[in-house]
């Protein structure tokens, strides 16, 4: 098992994943940077996880000429080829959290993301898609104090980081503001050590590791690519909008 990382922080449990189901099923693990580090070819390699967004063709084209097979944690395109991966729905997991804010009666809505970035620009369409489909007023901004935020008369705050939902939180009582009720706060991504309680979504990054694993050992005529959904987390800081 051949693994390229360099993203540490959102990989870190997709590897755990990979580790978890090489161990199940046997499989030893080796970690590289670089796919055509030294001895590689001489090494018997049943399968390799792509971990790196900037695996290029080149190092496509290395796995395939020494006939290793391989999917990618992430959606990548390929001219030539239709490449294996195992992603998640991004852009679903906003639309799921937009609509139960509307679904509450919120009608204004703020996103706080990075407008760079695959995965940011998947959640920032699924967040325009959202508020357009459901005739709600959203607006997207890179960062923003709240109040900012109040002065446009926003009732709940989607954020892509959940440490700026942490930080929202805590502004808003230390104001004397009823989260939830006078603001709701949402987050793109729960973490296991939230003592605040957050509404959100958990990205299910352990799983595509362990799937991606098990396509490497499930070969097919067809070329896997399958996503995951976002798991809803209830949370405490989502209520219907104060009168």
């Amino acid at each position: 098992m051949l693994s390229r990382d360099t993203v540490p922080g959102e990989s870190t449990p997709a590897l755990a994943g990979i580790a978890d189901e090489a161990h199940r099923t046997g499989n030893g693990l080796v970690l590289c940077a670089d796919l055509a580090f030294a001895g590689v070819e001489r090494l018997t390699l049943s399968g390799c996880v792509l971990l790196d967004p900037a695996v290029d063709d080149h190092d496509l084209a290395f796995l395939v000429e020494h006939g290793i097979p391989f999917v990618s944690i992430g959606r990548r395109e390929r001219r030539d080829q239709l490449v294996p991966y195992v992603d998640v729905d991004y852009a679903a997991g906003v639309r799921g959290l937009v609509a139960r804010a509307a679904a509450l009666g919120h009608r204004n809505i703020v996103y706080i993301g990075l407008p760079f970035g695959a995965v940011s620009m998947e959640r920032q369409h699924g967040f325009r898609a959202a508020v357009s489909a459901l005739g709600l007023h959203g607006i997207h901004v890179p960062a923003a104090w709240l109040d900012q935020l109040l002065r446009t008369g926003v009732t709940v705050v989607i954020t892509e980081h959940p440490d700026d939902a942490v930080s929202m939180i805590r502004a808003a009582r230390l104001r004397g503001l009823s989260v939830p009720g006078q603001l709701s706060v949402l987050t793109l991504d729960t973490t296991e050590h939230d003592h605040l309680g957050i509404t959100g979504m958990r990205v299910p990054r352990w799983e595509t590791g362990c799937r991606a694993v098990q396509l490497l050992g499930s070969p097919s005529w067809q070329v896997p690519q399958e996503l995951f959904a976002c798991e809803f987390v209830a949370g405490t800081t989502l209520a219907r909008p104060s009168p």
